[in-house]
């Protein structure tokens, strides 16, 4: 075992932390602590042992306490409240169905909901940006590194239903979502704006523009269900892209590439 790892450092390592991560996960669901993610705790701390073991440490991936790290959160949920927002409103525009802004909004629920989405970005995001996605960038390359886990974010929300058409809608949109992930950690050089990006995007879309009205909703549709035509549903699919492509290209814009 011992030659196997000096043998294949990078495969070992990628598969070892592969494996710890996983009972991480699955060991959170035994530990309860109020108030306290515990799933997110271990994760990063799993991450945090494996660079240690190479003599490094988050920095690697940007998550430390710079100030031009630590911009990129409020930087990240802006980009990703306002790229959602812009899918929202041109998929309204191409259903033809009308937006209503909400008279009276739950402060408090807000609020908890807000904080709520926190953990699951955090977890997600070390797991598809984290050390893992690090190590296989070095044992292949960037691109195959990212279409392979672009393809792992996709089984991780579990798109495959009952209507193909659907299921495969759905999962075009998690792959873009995860360029734009990626895009940001390669450009910006650190997971901050990735967790900014997560969170902004999964609060927008559950809590603050919904489909129906909720008590936490900015803006939600009305509008009559009707099946689209086939203009409407490419429509539909620049809709859902078009937030996350404008994210991308602005990443592009502001960061060069990483070494």
């Amino acid at each position: 075992m011992k030659n196997w790892f000096l043998t294949y450092p990078n495969m070992s390592r990628l598969i070892l932390a592969a494996f710890l991560i996983a009972a991480a996960l699955i060991g959170s669901g035994f530990i309860h602590i109020p108030f306290v993610p515990v799933g997110m705790v271990l994760v990063i701390l799993v991450t945090w042992l494996m660079l240690r073991s190479e003599g490094r440490d988050l920095s690697v991936l940007g998550f430390d306490l710079k100030g031009r790290h630590l911009v990129l959160i409020p930087v990240g949920l802006l980009l990703g409240i306002t790229s959602y927002l812009l899918s929202f409103y041109v998929g309204a525009l191409v259903r033809g169905d009308h937006i209503r802004v909400s008279q009276t909004i739950d402060g408090t629920m807000l609020l908890k909901e807000f904080w709520r989405v926190l953990p699951t970005a955090v977890v997600q995001d070390f797991i598809i940006v984290g050390y893992c996605y690090v190590k296989f960038i070095q044992l292949t390359n960037k691109l195959i590194a990212t279409v392979a886990f672009g393809l792992f974010f996709i089984y991780l929300h579990d798109v495959w239903g009952s209507n193909i058409a659907n299921d495969l809608f759905y999962a075009s949109g998690l792959f873009v979502g995860y360029l734009m992930f990626s895009t940001a950690l390669l450009r910006s050089g650190s997971i901050w704006l990735v967790i900014g990006l997560h969170w902004g995007n999964n609060f927008a879309n559950s809590n603050l523009f919904t489909f129906t009205h909720t008590p936490t909703s900015w803006l939600s549709l009305s509008g009559q269900q009707h099946n689209p035509t086939v203009w409407q549903v490419i429509g539909l699919f620049i809709a859902l892209n078009i937030g996350v492509v404008s994210v991308i290209a602005i990443t592009k814009l502001i960061w060069r590439p990483q070494n």
